[in-house]
Parts: C-alpha cells; sequence; structure tokens
C-alpha cells in the first residue's frame, strides 16, 4: 500500500475490504488502522473496504452507518467525503434505507460539494 502513490494507495486500501469480505471482526480490526493514516488516499479507501467488508451484511449495531455517517459529517476533504459515500453505497446498496437516505441526501445536493478532486 506505502509503496503506491494517490488513488494507487485508495485502490490498495479499498481491496481489503474485498480480501476480508463478510469477516466483519477482523475486517474491522484490519481497517481500523488504516482509517486514522495522514495520508487521505488511504483513508478513503479504508472507508470504501469498510463498506466491502459488510456489503450485504445485516447487523444490530450497524457500525458502518455509525462510522462513515459521522465521517461525512466531519470530514471536510472531498476525497474523504467520496470514500465514505461510496463505502456506505457498497454495504446498503439495494437496501432502500429511507434513514440513510436523509443523512446523504444533504451532502449529495449540496451544490458547494464537488466530485473533483
Amino acid at each position: 500500500m506505502f509503496k503506491c502513490k494517490d488513488d494507487g494507495q485508495t485502490a490498495a486500501a479499498a481491496s481489503l475490504g474485498m480480501l476480508l469480505l463478510w469477516d466483519i471482526d477482523e475486517g474491522l480490526a484490519q481497517i481500523d488502522k488504516y482509517m486514522e493514516r495522514r495520508e487521505n488516499h488511504i483513508v478513503a479507501g479504508s472507508f470504501m473496504a469498510l463498506g466491502l467488508v459488510n456489503s450485504g451484511v445485516t447487523n444490530e449495531v450497524d457500525p458502518v452507518q455509525a462510522i462513515l455517517i459521522e465521517k461525512l459529517e466531519t470530514c471536510r476533504e472531498t476525497d474523504l467525503k467520496i470514500g465514505a459515500l461510496m463505502g456506505l453505497s457498497f454495504t446498503y446498496a439495494g437496501s432502500a434505507r429511507a434513514d440513510l437516505l436523509e443523512s446523504i441526501s444533504p451532502i449529495i445536493l449540496d451544490p458547494d460539494n464537488s466530485t473533483t478532486l
């Protein structure tokens, strides 16, 4: 991961989600250490990895929603917001959850946000 640059770091971090697919306990532990890095590309990739690990998994605690919604609200960098939105998308694709729509709609519809990195 650290031999790559920029988008390569994002892809490498996100690939952890595929390697640890559906192994929530081990996956959270492995991914957590990358969520607090200084490199935004690694952090954004770790948000995607978190979403991939939990893809299609239902959990009473719902750690992905708790973690990534909080990240969406606190992160100012566009690449981190995109990573968090993608992580949420990977986890909840096809779930039609109205509570998530309420949380992410203001961010998606905000004209000040851009998808340009």
